[in-house]
């Protein structure tokens, strides 16, 4: 089983005076549902990004079953362990949502029709079910 390992983590802004995240634990294992909650500025959209190998921590360790991300191919972890799909932006507004999902995967690699079989599974595993999967972006809510 998968697991993301946590482990005392920290991590300023540039020029920042206090950390964005301070002395951070946690662990996220294959096959549960987690959630970062809390209000606005409290460090989520931070860990999510040290999370997927976009920042790294000031201190402390990523680790992925067992191994430091400090020590691996960022690109490769991106391309094949990791996700990230923002709200508002990052996302090609002339794609269709079904389209979107499935352009890293067809540059991993993976035919049209496997791309989109995975694809939908995700998108449904989120609640966003077969009659949005032809709408642009700019057709969904903020938290679809």
């Amino acid at each position: 089983m998968s697991e993301l390992k946590i482990e005392n983590v920290n991590y300023r802004y540039k020029n920042a005076p206090k950390l964005a995240l301070n002395g951070v634990n946690c662990d996220f294992r294959a096959g549960t549902v987690s959630a970062a909650v809390g209000p606005s500025g409290s460090g989520k959209t931070t860990l999510l990004s040290i999370m997927a190998g976009l920042d790294r921590p000031e201190s402390g360790k990523v680790l992925l079953n067992g191994s430091d991300l400090a020590n691996m191919d960022l690109d490769a972890y991106r391309r094949e362990n990791v996700s990230v799909i923002f709200q508002a932006f990052q996302l090609f507004p002339l794609l269709t949502v079904m389209e979107n999902v499935c352009y890293p995967m067809k540059l991993n690699g993976s035919t049209t029709k496997a791309a989109q079989e995975r694809a939908k599974e995700l998108l449904e595993s989120v609640g966003i079910g077969e009659e949005k999967f032809r709408r642009f972006p700019a057709n969904l809510s903020g938290g679809e």
